[in-house]
């Protein structure tokens, strides 16, 4: 991006003939029955959150250049009302981010015009942390920004900010540095969206906002005036996370949490306990609460609210499917009183039958607690803390959603447990490697007899082709031929080359595949190539060091590439396999003989 540019004169700004609220504006928000897919733990707010979605820059830590640490777009008190959506991965952390919030401009600002500002002053802005103990050095943390061409969803112009977080230990979920920040107004208001990974999800659920808000449409839940007694055990997940209460039902300074379970990796997670320490009702070990039980979960809601200084006052109830022939509700009844735990009076509810049971801590301090269950419309409601405990009417509102359901489309479930299959079919431009040969073999050798290079410079790229080069992490390389024809970045397990005017056969786009097919682009990392890549965004550095004619860069210590006048060629030494690319061809290669590891001492 080259140099400093000029904030635009703000744009006028309606702001409508009244002033809507926060809780109005969260109406408009996506909940977890719009979120694509399974896994979601969906975060809503209405008004200032504590946590926002995107860059965060602690209050104590210096940034360079000054100001960049105030990032328009992250300012918690312009937030009217944030919808914040993390695909739970069990113990490998999270897979991905989508989030939409609705922000207000500041008075006389523009809130979309100071992002771009910032995003063009601040280019590379540098965190430094001091060290943990006297003596220890700053760490210092650069982050690379550019601004991404403007596209259109659903009518409306939409401003977009890559960021790249190039911190050696980030801030940030698994996955890439890469994030993206999506800006768009309104009616008066400013959309923003922020992905990580998630680019079809985050997509998705930014449209469903846009339009809502564009066309004075909030989300509407299939609510009818009169109870019904029917059974609602055909409906789908989906369709039953909508009845899900929301943060329009809370009380002010509540937080709503919506969730919906994690896939699990096998049928071998979760607990091992017997007895007494066996919850009927809930495996607190696996990732999912209905892991060895005799329901599956389908999603659950909690409203929380701060309590004191490192304590929540939290309500949760969980909707499940009883599998046939089971009765969880009778279980926990047979189990509760063969351990002696004390029921808890509870009133019907809605003349609904309510069973609840107040379960003692144990000899290590852990608090006792109490829950409540109940069977509405076929689907098993269980509640903690028990109903007669619970701070807010979160199980009342929760029945009642569930007692007045009315679905003008046809059933088309009841969805069922989700297992991960492993993956037959290939991925989409797959590149089988062939036979091994000794062509091949002495190809892949000549790899290592390349002038090994000081990998530092190549540390350097811009994102964009008017970025200015700025230093990514030890884990991102960045290099091109010195034609320009190959360019290739490396993102610490996978080799990413983009060969735009290559002639080499490229695989046409799947017909039933979703998303932005690169046909240029090719990939290699955990023993496989492929030709074409589904992306949003540029995946290779537009920006980068020329790897010179007869030199070898490493990668890692079993991957290196080497570029010659006829193309690049690249090694996993530990695999026996490689490529040749060029822009007449893309060429697998596989070696007849175990390949030796380049050892010799990387220059510095």
């Amino acid at each position: 991006m080259g140099g400093c540019g000029q904030a635009s004169e703000p744009r006028p700004i309606d702001p409508g003939p009244v002033r809507p609220s926060n809780v109005e504006l969260a109406r408009f928000l996506p909940v977890l029955a719009d979120y694509p897919g399974p896994s979601w733990d969906v975060t809503l707010t209405a008004g200032a959150s504590d946590w926002i979605p995107g860059p965060y820059i602690g209050p104590n830590t210096t940034v360079e250049p000054s100001g960049c640490a105030d990032i328009p777009f992250q300012r918690s008190d312009l937030v009217a009302a944030s919808s914040a959506g993390v695909v739970q991965n069990g113990i490998a952390g999270n897979a991905g981010e989508a989030a939409v919030r609705i922000m207000r401009d500041r008075l006389g600002t523009d809130l979309i015009a100071d992002s771009v500002a910032w995003a063009e002053r601040c280019h590379q802005y540098r965190e430094t942390y001091s060290g943990a103990t006297p003596g220890d050095p700053s760490m210092g943390s650069p982050t690379a920004v550019s601004v991404l061409p403007p596209r259109n969803l659903e009518g409306v112009e939409v401003t977009r900010i890559h960021l790249t977080d190039n911190r050696d230990h980030r801030d940030q979920g698994e996955g890439t540095r890469e994030s993206v920040i999506s800006l768009a107004r309104v009616r008066g208001v400013v959309v923003v969206g922020y992905r990580h990974d998630r680019a079809g999800e985050a997509d998705a659920i930014l449209a469903t906002t846009i339009r809502r808000l564009s066309s004075d449409r909030p989300a509407s839940r299939p609510l009818s005036d009169k109870a019904d007694a029917s059974a609602l055990t055909t409906r789908t997940d989906k369709d039953l996370e909508q009845l899900l209460p929301s943060i329009v039902d809370t009380p002010a300074g509540w937080t709503v949490l919506q969730s919906s379970p994690i896939v699990p990796y096998s049928t071998e997670d979760g607990e091992s306990a017997t007895g007494c320490s066996r919850l009927p009702f809930a495996d607190e070990v696996g990732n999912r609460s209905d892991s060895h039980r005799n329901f599956r979960k389908i999603a659950s809601v909690s409203m929380s609210r701060k309590a004191g200084k490192d304590t929540y006052s939290t309500d949760t109830v969980t909707l499940g499917l009883e599998h046939s022939g089971s009765s969880v509700i009778d279980e926990t009844i047979k189990w509760a009183n063969q351990c002696h735990f004390a029921s808890v009076p509870a009133p019907q509810l809605d003349g609904i039958n309510i069973t609840s049971f107040h379960i003692p801590g144990d000899r290590t301090g852990t608090n006792g607690r109490t829950v409540s269950l109940l069977r509405v419309r076929g689907l098993l409601v269980i509640a903690e803390p028990a109903f007669s405990q619970q701070d807010t009417q979160l199980m009342r509102q929760s029945v009642e959603n569930l007692r007045h359901a009315k679905f003008e489309t046809r059933a088309t479930g009841p969805d069922s447990m989700p297992i991960p299959s492993e993956p037959t079919a290939p991925a989409p431009g797959d590149v089988k490697f062939p036979q091994p040969t000794a062509d091949a073999t002495v190809k892949l050798a000549r790899v290592a007899q390349g002038a090994l290079v000081d990998p530092g410079p190549f540390h350097v790229g811009g994102y964009l082709p008017e970025d200015s080069p700025t230093a990514s992490s030890p884990d991102y390389l960045h290099f091109r031929s010195p034609t320009g024809a190959i360019m290739c970045t490396w993102r610490k397990y996978i080799l990413v080359c983009d060969v735009p005017r290559g002639t080499y056969p490229r695989t046409p786009k799947p017909v039933d595949l979703l998303g932005n097919w690169q046909d240029s682009v090719t990939t290699f990392g955990f023993e496989s190539l492929q030709n074409g890549i589904v992306a949003p965004d540029p995946v290779v550095y537009a920006v980068s060091n020329v790897l010179a004619y007869g030199s070898t860069i490493r990668l890692t210590d079993d991957t290196e590439c080497r570029m010659d006048t006829g193309g690049l060629t690249c090694v996993e030494y530990g695999k026996d396999i490689g490529f040749h690319l060029s822009r007449t061809d893309l060429t697998p290669l596989a070696a007849t003989s175990a390949l030796i590891n380049d050892t010799r001492p990387q220059p510095h």
